[in-house]
């Protein structure tokens, strides 16, 4: 996979995330609930692993060619 649909998809994938996140985040909010909770929901893990993940992927790719 080539470096440009590479990023390609890992900002889908970060967008895809970060709307599902942002969704649960106001839901949560409107309830009432403190941002942790968010954060440890579902949502907010995943969005973090997203975010996480391809980076780590990206650094290791460049430092070990």
């Amino acid at each position: 996979m080539n470096t440009i649909t590479l990023m390609v998809a890992i900002l889908t994938l970060w967008l895809v995330m970060g709307l599902g996140f942002l969704s649960k985040y106001a839901a949560l909010r409107k309830k009432g609930v403190t941002p942790l909770d968010a954060w440890t929901s579902y949502e907010g893990i995943f969005f973090v692993v997203s975010v996480l993940v391809p980076l780590l992927a990206l650094i290791y790719r460049t430092v070990s060619s």
